[in-house]
């Protein structure tokens, strides 16, 4: 009873803070949702995590969650201080990225163009850096870090789990087959190495994201790609040794960055080069300095006063894009395409669970888009590694329907390859990144013989059949050479039928998407050379050639984001539980231990999306998207 009375109060506690956040969100609208920006502010923009591309699905209760900034939102903040006179420049806070190489170099791209266009400075201040938060960091003007902090900028690590030794142990044997040599999204499964394929398209992935990597590094810091290949192989593995290499431009505590920003003129701690020895032999430092308090009626100096204004990015949020003349004028629909694929309704993610893109989802915002005659022209952003087949044709059908009536430009992100790329085909062109990793055309099916596990664990079945191959999926029998025969039949159609909407997408022949095809994952940069995209370049790129097809080239549009995400309420309603309710709340909580660690999570879900452990013979449109690029 008392659990249950606590239970009770706890939700009406929940409803009321819930309905106060959005009586507070309403009243923000009405009042026109203006920041107090002061003249001189530096916007400062702390970006990590993992950089999802559609913004977040509401969530009133601040600080509760965490929700992470998205691409978007970064990008139009940069957009919005680069017309601000308000703002006299920004200040970059990378922290954890954990995302794929292609959104770091579109944000990369997004700070250059920030500095083209207002020739603002754009300073970065870190306490910990990896390659990815380095690579963001080589766009700002300086770069500056912690005295004490930790650099490893120490090349790539490209790594994928093989998973059949766990199967063998547990009596379980994947079957499956494959349209392509590189369609290695299988292997993993049924191997436990690199086929002599795969370890090429692997080998030849690392080339062309490390080559993009030590190029940029080099043009940002005045090196020779030699210099910097010569510095990767033996890192600087603290700031001082990064300082001296010429790697960042200093060593700043906070307080000394403030008072940079604010105009001091403040000299960078210089990096000490003693040996240990020589330090221990250094004498005592003198005495330190008394500093008399000030005389009676005499007031001591305000430290504060030459502080600079620093506006969040939250904050900025507020700053209306219409209020400095952004925005407006026809609409640009941005359909983003995130996740993995599948049929039924899209999943936002948020909490303990990954977002994924449901073809019905999917095909109703099409279908919106479609009927909207106010809207002249589509950006497809595709963030996804494939997933169903049969989803990923679905949309293709719907996206081509949509083109036959307005202009569509595809955005690629880190991933859109497989059933990413399926979707991407009938646009009127397509943007990649140079490390988007694309392609990997090929289909494979099968399914798991559980006959071994049922043995071990004493598990017996009997059925009856009519139909020679009524069991070709059943769960504790092989399919056998006849079965598997049939399967390599349907997928090798359902390859054929990849192939030939490519090569109509691409306007070649169909050979020619096959030579590239077969499976095989290109970085964007490798795309463009094989014919697979049409330009390099970003989210921005991307819209400049929608507005340029759709006859609004160098005009403001307005831009309207697509699917709809649910609101927070919606959200609440459609939980089957309180604890589904809460899962966005829980977010990076570790509750005493009661919920599973981030690192085994991950793990947990890496596993059962690379495996994928229900299969039923369905055709799959997957990359190996295990791949962990570090």
């Amino acid at each position: 009873m008392r659990r249950s009375r606590a239970l009770v109060l706890f939700l009406v506690l929940f409803l009321v803070v819930v309905l106060v956040g959005s009586i507070v969100a309403i009243i923000s609208m009405l009042d026109g949702g203006g920041a107090d920006v002061e003249e001189g502010s530096i916007l400062v923009l702390k970006i990590g995590g993992p950089l999802p591309e559609q913004p977040m699905p509401e969530q009133p209760l601040a600080g509760l969650g965490s929700t992470w900034p998205s691409v978007l939102e970064f990008d139009s903040a940069l957009r919005k201080a680069a017309v601000d006179e308000r703002v006299s420049g920004v200040l970059i806070r990378p922290l954890g990225l954990r995302t794929g190489f292609a959104k770091v170099q579109e944000l990369h791209g997004a700070i250059e163009r920030f500095k083209a266009d207002s020739d603002k400075p754009v300073t970065c201040w870190m306490e910990a850096v990896g390659n990815k938060e380095y690579l963001l960091a080589t766009a700002c003007d300086e770069i500056y870090m912690a005295p004490e902090g930790f650099f490893l900028v120490n090349g790539m690590h490209l790594s994928v789990t093989f998973y059949k030794g766990t199967l063998d142990k547990v009596g379980v044997e994947a079957e499956f087959t494959r349209a392509g040599k590189y369609k290695s999204a299988i292997e993993p499964m049924t191997s436990e190495q690199m086929s002599e394929p795969f370890r090429q398209m692997m080998e030849e992935l690392a080339d062309s994201l490390y080559d993009d990597f030590v190029t940029a590094i080099a043009e940002s810091r005045g090196l020779s790609d030699a210099e910097v290949r010569a510095l990767i192989d033996d890192p600087p593995l603290t700031t001082a040794a990064a300082a001296r290499a010429g790697l960042i431009d200093g060593l700043l505590y906070k307080d000394q960055l403030r008072a940079m920003l604010s105009g001091e003129e403040v000299e960078p701690i210089a990096p000490d080069s003693v040996t240990f020895a020589e330090l221990l032999a250094q004498p005592a430092p003198p005495p330190r300095e008394i500093v008399e308090a000030p005389a009676e009626g005499e007031e001591a100096a305000d430290e504060d006063e030459d502080e600079v204004d620093l506006i969040s990015m939250a904050d900025y949020a507020l700053v209306k894009p219409s209020s400095l003349g952004l925005g407006g004028g026809e609409k640009v629909a941005v359909l983003y395409a995130e996740g993995q694929i599948m049929s039924g309704e899209s999943d936002p993610g948020g909490g303990l669970s990954a977002r994924t893109m449901g073809s019905d989802t999917m095909t109703h915002a099409m279908r919106q888009i479609r009927k909207d005659d106010s809207i002249k022209a589509v950006v497809l952003r595709i963030d996804s590694p494939g997933g169903s087949g049969l989803a990923s044709d679905v949309m293709w059908r719907e996206l081509e329907l949509l083109r036959e009536a307005k202009p569509v430009v595809v955005s690629m992100s880190d991933y859109a390859a497989s059933g990413g790329y399926y979707i991407a085909m009938g646009a009127d062109a397509i943007v990649a990144q140079p490390g988007t990793l694309t392609g990997s055309i090929g289909v494979f099916a099968g399914k798991y013989n559980l006959g071994g596990l049922y043995d071990k664990i004493g598990l017996k079945t009997e059925s009856i059949k009519r139909g020679e191959m009524a069991d070709i999926f059943a769960a504790n029998q092989p399919l056998g050479e006849d079965g598997a025969n049939k399967l390599g039949e349907f997928v090798d159609e359902f390859y054929g039928a990849f192939i030939s909407k490519a090569a109509d997408g691409r306007r070649v022949a169909p050979a020619a998407i096959h030579d590239v095809a077969q499976g095989r994952v290109w970085t964007g940069e490798q795309a463009l050379a094989v014919g697979l995209v049409d330009e390099l370049g970003g989210f921005r790129t991307a819209l400049d050639l929608a507005k340029e097809k759709a006859g609004l080239a160098d005009e403001e549009v307005s831009l309207v984001l697509y699917p709809r995400q649910p609101t927070f309420l919606e959200q609440l309603l459609n939980q089957s539980s309180l604890g589904g309710a809460l899962a966005p709340l829980l977010d990076g909580w570790n509750l005493g231990g009661a919920l599973p660690s981030e690192q085994a999570l991950t793990a947990a879900a890496r596993m059962v999306r690379a495996a994928p452990l229900f299969a039923d013979g369905t055709p799959v449109l997957m990359a190996p998207f295990d791949l962990q690029v570090w």
